[in-house]
């Protein structure tokens, strides 16, 4: 990084002059020595060529110390060697730095393109619904973890998922791809949630292998007309957002996804609401609502929507989630967390 290199190079300018004057003027030490640390010090943060050139500048510094100090040949001979041992090796390392911060880049582009492919972007809007969506996984850097949403834009309506699966790492990773490419086809082939849902069970129950895991979700659907049923499969229930008040949209709760056997039958979905101009539904995950401050207190998600400044646009309601949960956990995230906003606006409402 320029900020690191410039430091490295900057203490080995500092470290090289302090040498210099010390040696000029003070006849009590004999410290010329101590210019083997110059290439070391450079190659903290800067390539293999201003290591190279710090070395031939102690190297030529101590040679002219040496024309002023007879009978230390020797020692003058010694320091050359250490400080081009240093180098080599300062070099070797900064090679080594450079092709693991190369192979890094390109598994991170990877990863990037695999997190893009499973966890899809949503589409800004689907017909009168604007939407957002936010994640933010615990593993700091990475970009998607166990929890996922999706949108589908469907003969019946539009569909929307939201989840989070049992359990973290890469396996959480796939499970959540399997429920996603499940609700991928399923959304447009289901005209009901319950059935949906069902489908997306029987898929998720055809890859497990451990009879303990499984996925909680919450499915919405919105008609054309802006009626919209929720359902919950071990999920929290979305959120109505209707001016500055939030109250949970009725779901009727069911089993997790996975475990939809035990029951012999899926949950149904919630009666419907019909949206108004300007209301929004929340979906959300767990991650959210079981964040902590330092006292351990969990984020208090109803009171905190009920008080907050009423935003304009989805977007804005995420933004101003995840910042407000930022702050109350003080910067700490244990868990993966995952927002999604969609936003009732028929085109003759909308700003």
């Amino acid at each position: 990084m320029p900020a690191t290199r410039a430091a490295s190079l900057a203490a080995a300018v500092v470290l090289y002059a302090l040498v210099v004057v010390l040696q000029v003027t003070t006849d009590s030490w004999h410290i010329p020595s101590v210019l083997v640390a110059v290439p070391a010090v450079a190659a903290l943060g800067s390539g293999p060529g201003t290591i190279l050139a710090a070395a031939a500048v102690a190297v030529a510094t101590r040679w002219a110390f040496a024309l002023g100090e007879p009978g230390r040949t020797a020692t003058a001979v010694g320091t050359t060697a250490a400080v081009l041992g240093i180098a080599a090796l300062g070099c070797f390392v900064v090679r080594r730095r450079e092709q693991a911060a190369a192979l890094l880049v390109s598994i991170t582009s990877v990863a990037e393109s695999a997190q893009r492919a499973v966890l899809r972007p949503v589409p800004a809007a689907v017909g009168p619904v604007s939407i957002a969506a936010g994640y933010r996984a615990a593993a700091e850097h990475a970009g998607i973890g166990g929890d996922f949403y999706a949108v589908a834009d469907t003969a019946f309506g539009l569909r929307a998922l939201i989840g989070d699966v049992r359990g973290k790492g890469l396996d959480a990773v796939t499970t959540a791809a399997v429920v996603l490419g499940a609700f991928y086809e399923a959304a447009h082939d289901e005209p009901g949630l319950a059935a949906l849902a069902g489908r997306l069970d029987t898929s998720l129950r055809r890859f497990l292998t451990d009879p303990e895991a499984f996925a909680t979700a919450a499915l919405v659907a919105i008609g054309p007309d802006g009626a919209t049923c929720a359902l919950s499969c071990g999920h929290p229930p979305p959120l109505l957002l209707r001016g500055a008040t939030a109250a949970e949209l009725p779901a009727a709760p069911g089993l997790p996804l996975g475990l939809g056997v035990l029951a012999g039958g899926g949950p149904e979905p919630g009666p419907a609401v019909r949206l108004r101009p300007g209301d929004a539904l929340l979906l959300y995950t767990d991650g959210l609502t079981e964040t902590r401050d330092r006292a351990g207190a969990f984020y208090p998600l109803l009171p905190r929507l009920t008080a907050r400044p009423v935003p304009a646009a989805p977007q804005a309601v995420v933004d101003w989630l995840q910042q407000d949960a930022e702050r109350f956990a003080g910067g700490v995230r244990d868990d993966d967390s995952a927002l999604l906003v969609l936003a009732w606006e028929p085109p003759g409402d909308r700003s």
